[in-house]
């Protein structure tokens, strides 16, 4: 009896680690971005889940061809849809107002200083 005891325990405390484990490992990979962010995302799994702050489509165009888009009609805040991209690609997000995407990386797109700065003499 005691041996069951310890072991239901044991299985519970791996339980509760895995949970608390993949809480934060998703919330690592969530990230908002902004309507004039230069952010790409790359899926993670393949399956994306997109929130917004206000009405909007979300279009995900391929950062290596730009013909191929994939696009959540339409969501609204409060309300969040999923979409299934393809793994290891980069896509850039194009939404009104901030979205939060979960289960992606995320890179930023490098921009040079130097060309966007005016001299004043």
């Amino acid at each position: 009896m005691k041996k069951k005891m310890i072991l239901i325990l044991v299985v519970l405390m791996v339980i509760l680690l895995m949970g608390l484990g993949y809480s934060k490992f998703k919330s690592a990979h969530t990230f908002t971005l902004s309507e004039e962010s230069d952010e790409e995302i790359q899926p993670l799994f393949g399956v994306v889940r997109v929130y917004g702050t206000q009405d909007t489509d979300v279009v995900f165009i391929d950062a290596e061809n730009p013909e191929n888009t994939y696009q959540i009609g339409y969501i609204t805040p409060g309300m969040s849809e999923t979409i299934k991209l393809e793994r290891g690609k980069w896509y850039k997000v194009q939404a009104a107002g901030d979205i939060t995407i979960q289960m992606v990386d995320v890179r930023i797109q490098e921009v040079d200083v130097w060309e966007t700065v005016t001299p004043y003499f």
